[in-house]
């Protein structure tokens, strides 16, 4: 058992941006490297919690804050309040911006093909974008609003997709897109609204997320 707790470190991108991110070290034996890409609520206490339950399975997590470049240390409820700023904190921060902080959670993490990305609503169309651009081990994405404007972005390492039927901002369309345009891209769609790992979301849906926890599971054992 690995007796390091976890914390906060800093990174820095190639730009020199710093920034901070959550560290959770494998807790058991490590089977690989895991970058964690956050919702619009920052690195809350879910993402935290989702962060140290990869841990316990022995994978080493970062997550990085995204929301570094427009606001430091901002951690959202799930309420119309949080929704709202999160929302603005995300139109201040491009995709170009977020994906080069994933760079340098990749860097820290070991470099090219050293981590895999996992991640949540932004953070979900954040793990796609990465899948074609980023030297990333694999690519998994839940509930990513952003995947159907970005199509054309072929995935380069194995991704898995994750979303839900009953998600009133995700027409199942997008699902159906990228299982046309991309066959060999497992595209898995549960019974369940927006936000359904989240168990802190009115939405969340525990028979839906402990499924596709183990289909990411899945696949992270399967590339490391």
């Amino acid at each position: 058992m690995n007796e390091a707790t976890s914390g906060w470190v800093t990174l820095q991108a190639r730009d020199g941006h710093r920034l901070r991110a959550y560290h959770a070290p494998a807790r058991i034996e490590e089977i690989g490297r895991l970058i964690v890409a956050p919702e619009i609520f920052g690195i809350n206490r879910h993402i935290r919690s989702v962060c140290d339950g990869f841990a316990l399975q022995g994978f080493t997590t970062l997550a990085p804050d995204l929301f570094d470049r427009a606001e430091r240390g901002v951690e959202l409820d799930y309420d119309d309040a949080g929704i709202q700023r999160g929302i603005a904190l995300k139109g201040a921060v491009s995709t170009a911006d977020a994906l080069a902080d994933i760079a340098a959670a990749l860097a820290h993490l070991g470099g090219d093909g050293a981590a895999a990305i996992v991640g949540y609503c932004w953070g979900g169309s954040i793990a796609w974008a990465a899948a074609s651009v980023l030297p990333v081990r694999a690519a998994i994405g839940y509930y990513g609003g952003e995947i159907g404007k970005t199509l054309d972005a072929a995935p380069r390492v194995p991704t898995l997709l994750h979303f839900g039927e009953q998600d009133h901002a995700i027409p199942m369309t997008v699902a159906e897109g990228v299982r046309s345009r991309y066959p060999w891209v497992p595209v898995h769609s549960y019974p369940a609204g927006h936000g359904f790992n989240c168990d802190e979301r009115g939405s969340f849906h525990p028979e839906s997320a402990v499924l596709a926890l183990r289909r990411t599971l899945g696949l992270l054992r399967a590339v490391f």
